[in-house]
């Protein structure tokens, strides 16, 4: 997989991570608002919405009704008690039913129970639906303080000397349910009051009246009244939203409730923004880190420091890597760029190295080229001064043959001259070359031909090997005799007496054919294989019988490359050599 598609997958699936785990949180946030606003509703109301439920979750076993038990534990905590009526009005089924309450209802009784019309103790709530083709009457009954209060308000409670009097079997219900009562002049100023009023106002208009007993939820508490026409007075009755004992132990007001939920809306928003804090921080870490690591380690090279920058007290391990020398996690999406970094590292490390090697190798060659300059040039002044002194005459003979000596060391000169000359023009692409098409097989067997006739490489034993096919290739004949001849000598030269050359083309393909030019002499050790076709390196010293510029093997690589070709070696110490020139005539 390449980095690209790494990057996208990579990317994709923090995003998609991140994504799902946000979506989880605020739908859990959004659930939890939901259930506790709705379970907040049924502390409010639960008869409601809780009738029609009941009813659906009514079902038989063994010939006998059941219902949800989550429903019914809500029921008994609400102080409520549940039966279920056939068409006759029997009881088919009970929960939680108190013992004054009647086990069965005629048409008419049950309608004055529901409608207050009939004395009792108990609000009545009805909800009728049909399951499984049979029709249910569902009765929800709950104690009603509030409405015996109001019965028996004007009985039990008077008003007398600026102060309500309060009958003692009265004040017991009152206290039984945390209420409070309050007496309302025609102008709705408050005369008087009994219990804990709170935040009960001084007075009352006809609309605090209304909203009050319309929206307790939003004052916190209920409020009743109940009119005395004799006196033109009004008594408020306020209790709390759950007149159950329980609730009032354990403080859970609607307002507190409220409350606790907001607080803990609010610390789920904070729980998530901090995880958000903590998602990018663990993102950027995880992301960035690697990405600056790369940028310090391209300053580095920069600034010359060639080498992976390495993490405080690591013992010399790069920050990228373990213990184990693999990649640590959050590299490994970067993988192929820490590893072009390395070989770009690895690359500029050993050009150092080659450059300073070059460095000391031209002060060599410099020191070996002014020795072979100056030993010649030391010859022609010598037999200068010869000629030139008086006393003593030089026969004819002696002339000339003074004048050969002089001349073989001016023609040497002038040929490293022009290998100076001619390697820097190469160099620099200053050179104009006429390429004919020609059949190599003929050229290299000339070629080699007349390289036997110098003297010096007359015995060498050379073998050529001709292609088998015909190839034509274009080439400037003179240069690139030049460059043959120039690996044909340093095989012969630098290799012990009687060593053997093979020279062969073979055509690899329609479109490829390769020169070879192989030997079995001492070979070269690597060293001298990475530095033999650098125009300083002579691979010998100066102190050595062979002579020579050391530009030959530049010259032959760069005659090749203008040739459009390339050249590779390969050689071990005791194995011999091998150089091949490869072209391909499609280009």
């Amino acid at each position: 997989m390449n980095i690209k598609k790494r990057f996208i997958l990579q990317y994709i699936r923090q995003l998609l991570f991140i994504g799902v785990l946000l979506f989880v949180l605020f739908l859990g946030t959004f659930t939890f608002s939901i259930v506790k606003l709705e379970r907040l509703d049924q502390q409010l109301d639960f008869i409601k919405p809780s009738l029609p439920v009941l009813t659906d979750s009514i079902t038989h076993h063994d010939g006998k009704i059941q219902f949800d038990p989550k429903l019914l534990a809500e029921v008994r905590e609400q102080g409520g008690w549940l039966q279920v009526l056939g068409k006759t009005g029997e009881i088919i089924a009970a929960y939680n039913t108190p013992a004054d309450v009647p086990e069965r209802y005629t048409p008419g009784e049950l309608m004055s129970y529901w409608k207050a019309e009939k004395d009792s103790p108990y609000g009545l709530y009805a909800w009728i639906q049909e399951l499984d083709g049979q029709t249910y009457t569902l009765l929800y009954g709950v104690k009603n303080d509030i409405a015996m209060l109001k019965k028996n308000l004007l009985q039990q409670v008077t008003w007398r000397a600026g102060k309500i009097e309060v009958n003692g079997s009265f004040k017991q219900q009152l206290n039984d349910i945390h209420g409070s009562i309050e007496l309302l002049d025609g102008n709705g100023k408050v005369l008087g009051g009994y219990g804990q009023r709170g935040e009960a106002p001084d007075h009352y208009s006809l609309q605090d009246l209304m909203l009050r007993n319309q929206y307790p939820e939003r004052y916190g508490m209920q409020s009743f009244t109940v009119y005395d026409s004799a006196a033109g007075s009004t008594w408020v009755i306020h209790a709390p939203l759950s007149t159950t004992v329980a609730s009032w132990v354990n403080g859970d007001t609607y307002k507190e409730d409220i409350t606790v939920f907001f607080w803990k809306s609010a610390a789920l928003l904070v729980m998530i923004l901090i995880l958000l804090l903590l998602l990018a921080l663990w993102y950027g870490h995880r992301f960035g880190t690697p990405i600056l690591h790369m940028i310090d380690w391209l300053h580095s090279l920069a600034k010359g420091e060639l080498r992976e920058p390495i993490s405080p007290n690591s013992n010399g391990i790069p920050l990228s890597r373990k213990q184990s020398g693999h990649l640590k996690e959050r590299f490994r999406v970067h993988a192929e760029l820490i590893e072009s970094l390395a070989h770009l590292t690895e690359t500029l490390q050993k050009n150092e190295h080659i450059r300073k090697q070059l460095e000391i190798t031209r002060e060599d060659w410099i020191a070996g080229v002014s020795h072979d300059l100056k030993t010649p040039l030391s010859s022609i002044m010598g037999y200068a001064h010869l000629m030139e002194s008086r006393t003593y005459e030089w026969s004819q003979a002696e002339i000339r043959e003074f004048a050969a000596i002089m001349r073989e060391k001016s023609t040497y000169m002038d040929e490293m001259i022009n290998d100076l000359t001619l390697t820097y023009r190469l160099k620099n692409e200053a050179f104009t070359f006429e390429f004919v098409p020609t059949d190599m097989n003929e050229f290299v067997d000339q070629a080699i031909q007349k390289w036997k006739q110098h003297p010096q490489f007359a015995n060498v034993p050379i073998h050529y090997k001709a292609s088998e096919a015909p190839i034509i290739y274009p080439i400037d004949a003179r240069y690139f005799r030049r460059a043959l001849e120039n690996l044909l000598a340093n095989a012969a030269l630098h290799n012990p007496e009687g060593t053997w050359i093979n020279v062969s083309i073979v055509k690899n393909n329609v479109s490829q054919f390769v020169i070879q030019i192989q030997d079995n002499g001492v070979g070269i050790d690597i060293k001298t294989k990475e530095l033999l076709f650098e125009r300083y390196y002579r691979g010998t010293n100066t102190d050595e019988l062979i002579q020579g510029t050391g530009l030959g093997m530049a010259i032959s690589k760069q005659l090749v490359i203008q040739h459009r070709g390339q050249i590779e070696i390969e050689s071990q110490l005791g194995t011999g050599t091998t150089i091949s020139l490869m072209f391909s005539t499609t280009r």
